[in-house]
C-alpha cells in the first residue's frame, strides 16, 4: 500500500495485497492474546445455534489486524499508521475464509516539509469478492524531496 514516497502518490492509486486464510490457530491465538473469548468466536455449539451467523466467526479486531499485516509497505517511506475512520464490519469472516485487501488513495495532504497524510479506502475482501471490512485508513508518509535529505 505504501511503497512510494508521498510526492509520488496520487489520488486514484490502487493496490491489491497478497491473500491469507483465517485458521483455527488464528482464532485461538487471538482469543488468548486479546482475552476475548466471546462464544461466537470460540464455542462451536453456541455459534451454531446463533440465528444470525450460524457458526463461529473471526473477531473483527483479528480481521483488521490480519489485513494491516497483508498490505505492503516500505519502512523508509511509511512513517506511521496515522488513524482509521468509519471502520465497519459489513460481513462475517469465517474460519477458512481467505482475505485480501484492496486500497484506493482518496486524498494526499501535505503535513510538514518532511511528510504528508495519505487517506485511502481500505476494503478487506474474502474469496467470494465480498467486502467483510471497510474503512478509511490514514498513513503518514515521508516526502522524497525533504529538507536535509542527502543523496549519495
Amino acid at each position: 500500500m505504501i511503497t512510494r514516497y508521498f510526492d509520488e502518490i496520487a489520488v486514484g492509486d490502487r493496490h491489491t495485497s497478497r491473500a491469507r486464510t483465517i485458521t483455527e490457530t488464528d482464532l485461538v491465538s487471538f482469543s488468548m492474546f486479546s482475552g476475548d473469548w466471546h462464544p461466537i468466536h470460540t464455542d462451536v455449539e453456541f455459534a451454531a445455534a446463533d440465528a444470525r451467523y450460524g457458526g463461529r466467526i473471526a473477531h473483527g479486531a483479528l480481521v483488521f489486524s490480519v489485513a494491516l499485516g497483508l498490505v505492503e509497505l516500505r519502512p523508509e517511506m511509511m512513517k506511521a499508521f496515522y488513524g482509521v475512520d468509519r471502520m465497519r464490519f459489513v460481513a462475517p469472516t469465517r474460519l477458512g475464509d481467505t482475505l485480501h485487501v484492496e486500497t484506493e488513495v482518496l486524498d494526499a495532504t501535505p503535513r510538514t516539509p518532511e511528510d504528508g497524510v495519505v487517506t485511502s479506502r481500505f476494503a478487506v475482501r474474502n474469496q467470494h469478492a465480498v467486502d467483510v471490512l471497510v474503512a478509511t485508513l490514514k498513513t503518514l508518509v515521508v516526502r522524497h524531496d525533504r529538507p536535509g535529505l542527502t543523496r549519495g
